[in-house]
């Protein structure tokens, strides 16, 4: 546990620092757990890390990562359906409240 915890700050503290000199900014917290969690996984996979030790943790931030994206894509979703037109939505509820 005491690996994961640092192995995200040392990664998110490296991913803000890079992140300086980027055009494109990415969430430093994402990206430290997400490289967390996949070089764990791939220390499970190799046997560099013991399996029943670290999969617990290594389920947890994939997790919190999965929770992450989802919240990303419902943002980006419902900025899309304000640019499509709420009107349109509207129209198309009516027409299935009539429809049976």
């Amino acid at each position: 546990m005491i690996i994961a915890i640092l192995s995200v700050l040392i990664l998110t503290l490296g991913v803000w620092v890079v992140n300086k000199k980027l055009p494109i900014k990415i969430c430093s917290i994402c990206a430290g757990v997400t490289l967390t969690w996949a070089w764990m996984l791939f220390g499970m996979w190799i046997g560099f890390l013991s399996v029943s030790r670290y999969e617990f943790v290594t389920a947890i931030l994939m997790g919190a990562s999965i929770g992450g994206i989802v919240t990303e894509l419902k943002k980006l979703f419902l900025k899309r359906r304000a640019q499509t037109g709420v009107g349109k939505t509207k129209e198309i509820e009516k027409q299935l409240d009539s429809c049976c």
